[in-house]
């Protein structure tokens, strides 16, 4: 199973990323990819670097576990197996179903777009940062499909880096949405439905 772990990883990254860059494209008239060359906040640089090394840790923990490499943790059994597969598979649900209501205010890096809208519908009503949590289910389902240590760092640090993603933004945020964002933040969770909301 770590093969097909790495397979459906890579997939919902395709389907995340540039496919839905190539639509945003299509629909919208740019891929919303933010200029490197402006200068970026150390925390955005700190998060940009932990979010591609975690997805990437993911891969290579499935691929070593494939190889022989790595040993698994223990035996997952059918149970956990099967709860991997339907984590990866909700996890690209849930992520199209953000990244479609977002439309044009979707943008594939941080920080967030310039003149995007604030989204609060869809799955935006129940958490923030729905896109973050698709990523979370889809990284826990490869480490459960390749349950090694090296997997489970690699969904550590792709959850340290979301975090960090998350709390960057939310300043910028409330700048630029004012009192309609911190409103909404103190009615809806970050990651979790009445957990981290903000203070008003």
């Amino acid at each position: 199973m770590p093969w097909l772990g790495a397979l459906l990883l890579t997939m919902f990254l395709v389907v995340v990323f540039p496919l839905r860059s190539v639509i945003r494209t299509r629909h919208h008239g740019a891929s919303g990819r933010a200029d490197w060359r402006l200068p970026r906040a150390r925390s955005w640089k700190v998060a940009d670097v932990l979010f591609l090394a975690g997805f990437a840790i993911l891969l290579a923990g499935a691929a070593l576990e494939g190889r022989g490499a790595v040993k698994p943790v223990g035996d997952p059994g059918t149970a956990l197996l099967v709860l991997g597969v339907v984590m990866l598979a909700t996890g690209t649900a849930l992520a199209e179903w953000a990244q479609t209501t977002m439309g044009p205010a979707w943008r594939p890096d941080i920080p967030p777009i310039e003149d995007g809208e604030l989204v609060t519908a869809g799955p935006f009503r129940v958490v923030r940062n729905p896109n973050y949590v698709a990523m979370l289910a889809a990284g826990f389902g490869t480490a459960l499909l390749a349950p090694n240590v090296v997997t489970f760092t690699g969904w550590v640090v792709l959850l340290a880096s979301l975090m960090l993603t998350a709390r960057a933004e939310e300043p910028a945020l409330a700048a630029r949405y004012g009192d309609r964002y911190r409103a909404y933040g103190a009615r809806v969770g970050r990651f979790v439905p009445g957990i981290g909301r903000l203070r008003e």
